[in-house]
């Protein structure tokens, strides 16, 4: 069983990326595998700014994943493209994926998974 980490950005605020984070913490084989992301603090800010939602994933609970994610993205009413960027635990190789509707849950379920089962 392959692991790897997904980066997700979503364009706008950070709000949606505090509750795209909650949303998969949700999920039993999520749990603890989902942080934040933060852009380090500059001079005159309070605070860092969310830049994305870090989900530590392996080729089985990338069904989860893609699941709750999809679910997620069916509950927006603003249609936004998200950002995902993969990478294989181990390697410096990355797959750099977008969607935006449920439509595109199956393609990007089989991308992932086999992104995370290639031979290294």
């Amino acid at each position: 069983m392959t692991s790897g980490i997904v980066a997700i950005t979503v364009p706008g605020s950070g709000d949606e990326l505090r509750q795209l984070a909650a949303w998969l913490r949700d999920e039993d084989e999520l749990r603890g595998r989902v942080q934040l992301a933060e852009i380090p603090v500059q001079a005159g800010q309070f605070g860092g700014v969310v830049d994305s939602v870090v989900v530590a994933v392996t080729s089985r609970s990338a069904t989860v994943f893609c699941t709750s994610l999809f679910g997620w993205l069916g509950r927006r009413k603003e249609t936004q493209k998200l950002s995902l960027k993969i990478k294989r635990s181990g390697t410096i190789e990355e797959l750099d994926l977008s969607c935006g509707s449920m439509s595109d849950n199956e393609d990007v379920l089989a991308s992932v998974r086999q992104f995370l089962d290639e031979e290294v």
